[in-house]
């Protein structure tokens, strides 16, 4: 019996957030009848193995996609097009669809995409003009439930009140795309002046990542959220660049969209919004949710689900004397819990159903693929060394042989002589002497500020 072949593309890097890990491991737990691989788009391989591959399915993640965004798009959108038109079905999943929308466009269009899964609900023609009369468009979330909760410490043990991390977002998305910024500012300052201990930021460097972030909420008793999106919609990214220009040349840091005058002349036209994963992260850790009245999957209800924070803030004083009734809190952080993760509506299966059904066919009597079965084990060996040499040596191993050889001489530094010799005594060097040359016949791996990091 030979099973579907499904190939997973991604750009996962060490940053990366747990709910993406989550997100691409979904497709290998929900997919029994699958054989499902994982390949980094910019993971050396040996010349022409790609060319001999065949997937039942390939799909490639938000995560390779969202490099759009930067100056490396022209070298990164063609990467393996040659593995999609191999393949029987092909299946995108984005993220941040108004932010450079007209690539995606395009880029779907060249890849000819079957299916493309997007969190926006909405005004889906101007995003994806050409896409929409080709492919099927589905609406997914951004993250979704873990399969279990941790157990976790009452509300009332938490030493942090409210704790949140939320990303100022540029202003060249529009005011509704800044908006969660500042409600979480505005409304941690009158949290902190009514008494309560807060740990709360929009600063990049104050981020929390992997397994620490589970680890933070689990010390909070409350979050302050509200879905994300736009209001604006950047079709090819130059307006973020001609933002980014006008900030260099004035001595503030930040702007608003009403500041901007091309930006406010655009701000309004459509509202392109998501729910964030941080409703089932916040779920389950157990916080009791503060979130802006809306309609959250048609579930949560104010007062029972979450305590609803106006948008005005006119009700802030409302919502601080509910957060010192714990008891009270205690109930609607567990009705949460209980909604959103236990009941088990919103697991990622519910994602994997969407990018695969009517897709794969049942198992069948083909011949096993033999071509396919070296790239799995290729694959899988690339895996182990990074496994058992823990991913961080990895990179942080392939990173200094680059820059040694680069300069044409061995760094004499302490650092960097522990790295050797771990890499020698591990008996690795060879491995990732070989992962070198393999990234030198790429023009991808040419030109990619950091290091490919697979999924293990």
């Amino acid at each position: 019996m030979s099973l579907n072949k499904v190939l997973v593309i991604h750009a996962l890097r060490p940053t990366s957030r747990q709910t993406t890990i989550d997100h691409l491991l979904a497709f290998r737990e929900h997919l029994p009848n699958a054989d499902v691989q994982y390949l980094h788009f910019a993971q050396p391989l040996p010349r022409g193995m790609l060319d001999r591959v065949e997937p039942d399915l390939l799909i490639v993640n938000y995560d390779y996609l969202n490099y759009r965004f930067t100056p490396l798009w022209p070298y990164i959108k063609n990467c393996h097009r040659n593995l999609a038109r191999q393949s029987r079905k092909v299946v995108a999943i984005a993220q941040d669809d108004f932010w450079a929308h007209r690539l995606l466009d395009s880029w779907c269009i060249s890849w000819k995409v079957d299916r493309v899964l997007t969190p926006i609900e909405n005004d889906l023609h101007v995003l994806y003009p050409r896409t929409i009369k080709h492919a099927d468009i589905r609406t997914v979330l951004t993250g979704y439930a873990p399969t279990s909760v941790e157990p976790s410490d009452p509300l009332a043990a938490r030493p942090i009140d409210l704790g949140q991390r939320v990303r100022m977002m540029p202003p060249h998305l529009g005011a509704y795309a800044q908006e969660k910024a500042h409600q979480t500012i505005e409304f941690s300052r009158h949290v902190q002046e009514a008494g309560f201990v807060v740990d709360v930021s929009t600063r990049v460097e104050d981020g929390i990542v992997g397994a620490d972030w589970p680890k933070f909420l689990r010390k909070c008793k409350f979050t302050v959220g509200m879905k994300g999106g736009a209001s604006i919609a950047d079709p090819y990214g130059l307006l973020y660049i001609r933002v980014e220009a006008r900030r260099q040349r004035r001595t503030q840091n930040h702007h608003t969209v009403d500041s901007i005058p091309f930006l406010r002349r655009r701000d309004g036209r459509h509202q392109f919004s998501a729910i964030s994963p941080r409703l089932f992260e916040a779920a389950a850790a157990g916080i009791c949710q503060i979130l802006r009245p809306d309609d959250y999957l048609g579930v949560l209800e104010p007062w029972v689900h979450y305590l609803p924070l106006n948008p005005d803030m006119s009700n802030v004083d409302v919502v601080t004397n509910a957060m010192r009734d714990l008891d009270f809190c205690q109930k609607v952080a567990t009705n949460a819990a209980l909604v959103l993760v236990l009941s088990g509506h919103f697991s990622y299966r519910r994602l994997v159903e969407a990018a695969t059904s009517g897709l794969l066919v049942g198992p069948s009597c083909i011949p096993i693929d033999k071509n396919w079965v070296l790239f799995e084990e290729f694959l899988r060996a690339s895996a182990r060394v990074c496994s058992e040499g823990r991913w961080s040596l990895h990179d942080a191993s392939l990173h200094l042989i680059r820059e040694i050889r680069s300069e044409e001489k061995r760094l004499e530094t302490s650092s960097s002589r522990s790295v050797i010799t771990s890499l020698s005594e591990c008996g690795y060097m060879n491995w990732f002497q070989t992962q070198e040359q393999l990234q030198k016949q790429d023009l991808v791996g040419k030109h990619t500020p950091w290091l490919w990091r697979p999924v293990v």
